[in-house]
């Protein structure tokens, strides 16, 4: 399994931007391969490993700035990623687009970071949608928290009230596949 650049730069400016004292402790707590990747000047379009490019460094995180807490790290992450991805080339997207399209849009995005993998969305009404993520080799439930404080975010950024979701099952956790539901006003 294999991550994009773009996602890699997105994690070490996550802890550049909001931990920036602890970035060095960060990155000296990484194990030699990890901290090769990012030594290294990242390829924003080249793949890499995805877990000593990501789900290891994600994790570092987790337990470092979060206290292990999983959701709140991988949710920020997430956020963070969507702030910055939809504020810029995107932005003009979340002025047109639906929602549920969003979440549609989202889920082909996902698959070309993350490679291979099938991401699905069944939409259930006009503010509710369920993202699957049917195939995903080596996924972590932290992974599968930052997809959705990314979804959670690109919806609060199209001015969708209350956005929230569950967790219906987790792929990361040994369930069939992953269902995050998301609801929204």
């Amino acid at each position: 399994m294999e991550v994009k650049g773009t996602a890699i730069k997105t994690t070490r400016d996550f802890i550049k931007t909001k931990f920036p004292e602890q970035y060095n402790a960060w990155f000296n707590a990484l194990p030699p391969q990890s901290r090769a990747l990012f030594e290294s000047a990242l390829d924003a379009t080249g793949w890499y490993p995805l877990n000593d490019a990501y789900i290891i460094p994600i994790r570092k995180v987790v337990e470092m700035f979060y206290d292990n807490d999983t959701r709140s790290g991988g949710e920020d992450l997430g956020k963070y990623s969507a702030e910055v991805a939809l504020k810029g080339f995107y932005k003009v997207f979340l002025l047109v687009a639906s929602p549920t399209y969003l979440i549609q849009r989202a889920s082909k995005i996902f698959t070309t970071f993350y490679q291979p993998s099938k991401i699905d969305v069944e939409v259930l009404d006009s503010h509710g949608a369920i993202l699957k993520i049917l195939e995903f080799d080596g996924i972590d439930v932290a992974l599968e928290y930052r997809i959705a404080g990314w979804i959670l975010k690109a919806l609060e950024l199209a001015n969708c009230r209350e956005p929230s979701y569950e967790v219906k099952s987790s792929l990361a956790k040994g369930d069939r596949q992953t269902d995050l539901l998301f609801r929204w006003k």
